[in-house]
């Protein structure tokens, strides 16, 4: 992949990003797209200066660092025909999803080094499916990064893909709602899913006993707050440590026993929470793997700036490559400036502009 002036092309390459109009969240051309001369002199008349194409004398291109949840999409169907079958039986069937699981997510997450790979989270409502794909894609990538070994990883992947197992028998809602704002009943319902988890697979032989740890104990914390039996950090296994801060992170931004944060407010959370509620140095390494401003997400930096991210930096998810619109007294600029804040060390970002606030 390389960066090319629009003026230098001839037409034939092969554009190796998504290229966004100026306007929230609109591609105008996707990545794969072949670039014919008429794409060319439209690009020129829209005021786009820059590119990213193939670079077709690699032998092999260099994959994006960002792990897509599309990528795993394979698994979540599977996930929610069998979860909703299982009510204390079918465990053979949660033996072959947590197989096919982890073939798809190791071969996902090994595509490149895992200390270059990052992550982009999309906000959005989701519910137990996703989020259990979701935690233990995430919880694997974080025990990888650990450096766990190879047993310890693949525990993490199966107690992320059933810590939530348990949730098929509460009555209680549990989507998009605090359970601040529930009747205490209902709350401990609630917290007794954990327990109904771990006793539907108890006895289960192709699961090992760190796996019924994380499902018995994904909501246990550091300082002993959490629950089913409020045990302390010295008494959690790491395994159980990985996914409860994945499972923290993804149950507030896909609204799981939670009301739905921005992605910004989870993270912000285990920054306050780490060495507290959750173990510092994995917590750490997690907040370095999330990419925090998402691509196509419009920002305001310091000097009064809007713009919309267009790049991650693999090495420092908080500083983006950003493509500035409009200038501090809210004027669109004739042409759109490129801002690396890789480069420009002084600027940085202030806040996520929400799309329905603000148009540019």
């Amino acid at each position: 992949m390389k960066r090319v002036d629009v003026r230098k092309l001839s037409g034939g390459e092969i554009l190796a990003r998504d290229l966004y109009t100026l306007n929230y969240g609109t591609i105008l051309m996707p990545k794969g797209t072949v670039l014919k001369k008429e794409y060319i002199d439209r690009l020129k008349l829209l005021g786009i200066y820059t590119v990213y194409i193939k670079d077709l004398k690699e032998k092999k291109e260099v994959p994006d660092a960002e792990i897509e949840y599309g990528l795993i999409k394979t698994c979540q169907n599977q996930i929610r025909q069998v979860m909703e079958r299982h009510i204390y039986k079918h465990n053979e069937e949660l033996k072959k999803l947590c197989h096919m699981a982890e073939n798809i997510i190791l071969e996902a997450v090994n595509e490149e080094p895992l200390n270059e790979k990052i992550v982009e989270i999309q906000e959005a409502n989701g519910d137990i499916y996703t989020h259990s794909m979701h935690v233990c894609t995430l919880s694997t990538m974080l025990a990888i990064r650990c450096g766990m070994e190879k047993e310890e990883v693949q525990d993490v992947l199966k107690g992320g893909l059933l810590h939530d197992i348990g949730l098929r028998y509460i009555t209680v809602p549990y989507e998009n709602i605090s359970m601040d704002k529930i009747s205490r009943i209902s709350r401990e319902e609630y917290k007794h899913h954990t327990l109904k988890g771990y006793n539907s697979l108890e006895k289960e032989s192709w699961i090992s006993p760190a796996v019924k740890d994380i499902i018995l104990y994904h909501h246990e914390r550091l300082n002993g707050s959490g629950y089913p039996l409020k045990l302390k950090g010295d008494r959690l296994i790491q395994q159980v440590k990985i996914v409860s801060i994945c499972d923290a992170f993804d149950e507030r931004v896909t609204g799981i026993g939670h009301v739905c944060y921005h992605l910004q407010e989870a993270l912000e959370f285990l920054r306050d929470n780490k060495g507290v509620l959750f173990d510092k140095v994995a917590t750490e390494t997690f907040l370095k793997m999330i990419v925090q401003y998402p691509t196509g997400c419009i920002v305001r930096v310091n000097t009064g700036e809007i713009g919309r991210v267009i790049y991650q930096n693999k090495n420092m998810p908080e500083r983006p490559v950003i493509l500035l619109t409009q200038d501090s007294d809210g004027v669109g600029y004739p042409e759109a400036k490129e801002l690396d804040l890789m480069k420009e060390l002084n600027v940085f970002i202030e806040e996520v502009i929400e799309k329905d606030n603000e148009e540019i």
